[in-house]
């Protein structure tokens, strides 16, 4: 196996147990994703495998066809929303898919986050949208998250959870981890009377939210 795909298979396992251990999944939930440079290949974390527990081996290789390449199990039920996010973003080289506890109650109150952070802004390049409800794997799911998330780093998904992304995977589940501080800071100050809007950004957004 090529070396840059044995790095991105390490790289993979090491999110995913990264994502399982700041509590951004629970259980075999979620899932993360990384483009191989030069290639047509997609390494993904497998179905319904403890990330604790996984092993290099378990980590799946497909193409952007969609066919298995290499892995002893399933890819992640989400392989068509990665795909589809690779497709439409090229300079995109790494996805997570969370299901964080702050993040994850935005969406299923229906809401988007504004833009309430500077690093938000700076990080996530303004607010964290929210996708429309379609059932996980499908690839109307797949296509809503690839609307919501437009140009941004990172988009909500109605009643189900966050999608990240980033130049690496590393910067991708930085960016996983800015949505939950700005959603709970936004659920918060909603206890407080309101949200402020950052003063840059209120002429596209207003001055509350």
């Amino acid at each position: 196996m090529e070396p840059q795909v044995l790095q991105a298979m390490k790289e993979v396992l090491t999110t995913g147990q990264e994502m399982a251990r700041a509590g951004l999944v629970a259980g075999t939930s979620g899932n993360c994703s990384v483009r191989v440079p030069n290639t047509d290949l997609v390494v993904i974390t497998p179905t319904s495998l403890e990330y604790e527990l996984m092993l290099h081996e378990d980590i799946c290789v497909m193409n952007t066809a969609g066919d298995q390449v290499e892995g002893r199990h399933k890819p992640s039920i989400e392989i068509n929303m990665h795909l589809a996010i690779y497709e439409a973003r090229p300079e995109v080289e790494g996805i997570v898919h969370t299901h964080q506890t702050m993040g994850t109650a935005v969406a299923v109150a229906g809401k988007s986050i504004p833009p309430i952070l500077e690093e938000q802004v700076f990080s996530l390049l303004g607010a964290v949208e929210l996708a429309d409800y379609a059932p996980p794997g499908t690839v109307e799911l797949a296509q809503n998250v690839v609307k919501a998330l437009g140009n941004r780093n990172a988009c909500l998904l109605a009643h189900h959870g966050v999608v990240a992304v980033g130049p690496k995977i590393r910067n991708a589940l930085l960016n996983a981890e800015i949505v939950e501080r700005a959603a709970s800071i936004y659920i918060m100050s909603h206890v407080l009377g309101a949200s402020k809007i950052v003063p840059f950004m209120a002429a596209e957004y207003g001055s509350e939210a």
